[in-house]
């Protein structure tokens, strides 16, 4: 887009959405500001809530808000930081360009943004200022020449957990282990990394497990370690990845890797949404399914998402 161009990107405390914006910003090119957001209690309540009162009455602290350098763009993710940018929009004369990742539902004046960027698989309309993409925006950055004491080949293992009405089971777990394990037949290293909505139930077998069969390596839970994520680490050293369908963002991030997805997912854990999200990348080659782990892929796609939406910020922002 040029260096010349400044934006302001607000930020909150979700690490989903965080990497989202830091990855549409890595392929904008331009220089930007980070506008830090924490939230209070109100949080919870709906958006048009804080839109009867000021938009900004769900904020606890706000860092670095100053007029300059004043923005060309604003870049907020989810839902909670929308009524934030509209609200930053309406202090300057000039309106800056506008740009919201994810759909903020029960938010007013959403006409107000100039691009809302929203998951394919969502049930949302595309309009003229709704743009709908396959996956979500990536920050990765795989490292080169890693050194490592794994024994070779490295499987890499993210476990999503539960979301509303569907919960990832134990079962579910000796499952996806059982077959990573067989398939390895001892010889290489499985590494694995929970999430945060890991239940304590499914740490619990995972950490049982790995007492249990030597070939799973390490594992990681953000919920409880205070080590340092060797999530990127992982992803650049593995030779296989396998993700379950519950997670988007696990499943975006391992399609950005040009190495091979397994998708685990089924309709215990997974929602509808969540399914066909699956079964699209899938058909487009950009992830296989769990039954073919170990295979050979001839062809593997990168999703490309954090790519594709700065190229298209970049041609509306040119014909405004």
């Amino acid at each position: 887009m040029g260096k010349s161009k400044f934006a302001w990107a607000i930020l909150d405390t979700r690490t989903g959405n965080r990497n989202q914006i830091l990855g549409v910003l890595s392929q904008l090119k331009l220089r930007y500001r980070i506008i830090e957001i924490k939230y209070n209690f109100l949080a919870h309540l709906p958006n048009f809530f804080f839109q009867i009162f000021n938009n900004t009455i769900h904020i606890g602290s706000i860092k670095k808000l100053n007029k300059e350098p004043s923005p060309d763009i604003i870049i907020s993710c989810g839902r909670r930081t929308a009524t934030v940018a509209l609200e930053l929009k309406k202090i300057f004369n000039y309106k800056p360009f506008c740009v919201h990742l994810m759909y903020p539902q029960y938010t007013f004046l959403k006409n107000n943004f100039d691009l809302i960027f929203t998951p394919q698989h969502d049930r949302i309309k595309q309009k003229k200022n709704i743009k709908k993409f396959l996956g979500s925006p990536s920050n990765i950055k795989l490292i080169k020449n890693i050194e490592h004491s794994f024994i070779k080949p490295v499987f890499f293992l993210l476990v999503g957990g539960d979301h509303g009405n569907f919960k990832l089971s134990v079962r579910e777990i000796n499952k996806i282990l059982k077959s990573i394990i067989k398939r390895l037949d001892n010889r290489g290293s499985l590494l694995i990394t929970t999430s945060r909505r890991s239940s304590d139930h499914l740490i619990e077998r995972i950490n049982y497990l790995k007492s249990k069969y030597n070939i799973i390596k390490e594992v990681y839970h953000p919920k409880t370690s205070k080590k340092n994520n060797p999530y990127f680490r992982n992803l650049s050293i593995a030779k296989e990845i396998v993700v379950t369908g519950d997670s988007m963002s696990m499943v975006s991030d391992a399609c950005e890797t040009k190495k091979p997805v397994r998708i685990y997912y089924n309709k215990n854990f997974c929602s509808n949404k969540h399914i066909n999200f699956c079964e699209k990348l899938i058909e487009k080659n950009y992830a296989f399914s769990f039954d073919t782990l170990g295979e050979k892929c001839n062809k593997i796609k990168v999703l490309n998402t954090s790519k594709k939406i700065a190229a298209h910020i970049y041609e509306s922002y040119k014909n405004e």
